[in-house]
């Protein structure tokens, strides 16, 4: 499937870059539906809740900013600003470690999907979760 934006293919009507971004929501008032913070695959609310506990709690403890190139991201936290850097498919025992998520900004977030070695410090990660994880 390709984008309507920009042509690039995608795995719905819209690439990554070009695909709606929510806020995370605080917990009250949280809709599953609504709120894109993890896989189609990962369905259950409790699973959901999970992964917005600990991304809301990366969000409190690091700085709002890209821990690749140290942009600034804002005030609000946004899916798109947490990168889970073990697949959470490949590697579910992972999914909720907050050493296997890394905050980017919207562009590198894209960049890291599409080419997962892009970054140096991505890849210096990767290695250290693979040896934690012994894959």
């Amino acid at each position: 499937m390709k984008c309507k934006t920009c042509g690039k293919n995608a795995d719905s009507e819209y690439c990554f870059q070009h695909k709606s971004k929510k806020p995370l929501s605080s917990g009250k008032g949280f809709s599953f539906k609504k709120t894109n913070i993890v896989s189609k695959s990962d369905k259950s609310p409790e699973k959901r809740l999970e992964m917005l506990k600990v991304f809301l709690d990366i969000w409190k403890k690091r700085p709002h900013k890209s821990e690749v190139s140290g942009i600034y991201l804002g005030k609000e936290p946004m899916s798109t600003y947490f990168h889970h850097i073990l697949p959470k498919e490949k590697y579910p025992d992972a999914c909720l470690d907050e050493e296997n998520i890394v905050l980017l900004s919207l562009e590198e977030h894209s960049n890291v999907e599409n080419d997962m070695y892009k970054y140096e410090e991505v890849n210096k990660r990767r290695e250290q979760l693979k040896i934690k994880y012994e894959y």
